[in-house]
């Protein structure tokens, strides 16, 4: 205060946020933001990460959020700069991804998550295989609430933040660990890349009772093709194993066919073994 005193604004500034940054930890209110974010209640967000700003000018973190809650204000968030968001080979990403040089890819990807939009209105919603949440935060423009989990964890510089407030969870395991109860899952390119797949169907049927899911042809996207793809499944197979994964909660299951094809990204109703994507909607019938 004696700087103050003496007229000395700036010097007084500079001491009494040096003062403040010992008092708080900025990572602390930046994980604060985003929870009251997630919470709802915006405005106590926003006033968070601008005190945040003002102890620590520059944070990067607080920047991104405050720019993820504004909506993005056309800033282009520096996680997605990564060249590890697809995974450590650049010519065969692991997972799909904003910027992706493969844009129909993502465009096919996307279609699924759009025809999910129109399922899941009001609900709890778990997005299993999320990779870097760009369909958890589709999903967040129709459900209640979207929590993704996922095996991959992405370094601190990579994390993806997106404004919709859908929860992602990395490090999860869908073969092992439990998952939350809600009213459906979305598991969208993550099946056939699971080695005990039939285990996580089964961890999936326990908490919820809508499954919307899709598996490639391996005809055309099979282990051979993709050495990250490890169930080369049929599509009797995959229908087989949905089935009888939801036994653990279900007496009866009623399925619900779509198809993309090789020469097209749209979605088309009916079940259709020979073409190249298979999407499946399965109920739980107690």
């Amino acid at each position: 205060m004696e700087a103050f005193g003496a007229g000395r604004l700036e010097e007084a500034a500079e001491l009494m946020r040096s003062a403040m940054k010992e008092a708080f930890d900025p990572e602390l209110l930046n994980d604060l933001a985003v929870v009251e974010h997630q919470l709802g209640r915006r405005e106590s967000a926003e006033g968070i990460l601008r005190t945040c700003l003002a102890l620590s000018p520059g944070d990067t973190a607080a920047k991104e959020n405050l720019a993820a809650i504004a909506g993005g204000d056309g800033v282009r968030a520096a996680w997605r700069g990564s060249e590890t968001l697809g995974g450590p080979d650049q010519h065969l990403p692991e997972r799909a991804f904003p910027g992706m040089p493969a844009a129909n890819v993502m465009q096919e990807h996307a279609i699924r998550y759009g025809f999910a939009l129109g399922l899941v209105g009001g609900m709890r919603v778990l997005d299993l295989g999320c990779g870097t949440g760009y369909g958890s935060e589709m999903l967040s423009w129709s459900a209640a609430s979207v929590r993704g989990f996922d095996l991959w964890q992405p370094e601190a510089h990579e994390r993806p933040k997106w404004p919709g407030g859908a929860e992602l969870n990395y490090g999860h395991d869908l073969c092992l660990n439990p998952l939350p109860t809600a009213d459906a899952a979305v598991m969208f390119e993550v099946i056939e890349h699971l080695p005990d797949a039939p285990a996580a169907l089964r961890t999936a049927w326990s908490s919820v009772g809508l499954m919307i899911t899709s598996f490639p042809n391996p005809v055309y996207h099979g282990s051979h093709m993709n050495g990250y793809h490890v169930n080369d499944w049929t599509l009797d197979q995959f229908e087989h194993e949905l089935v009888e994964a939801s036994k653990v909660r279900f007496r009866n299951v009623s399925l619900t066919h779509l198809h993309q094809r090789l020469d097209s990204t749209l979605l088309h109703p009916g079940r259709a073994p020979e073409q190249s994507y298979w999407v499946v909607v399965a109920r739980g019938e107690l």
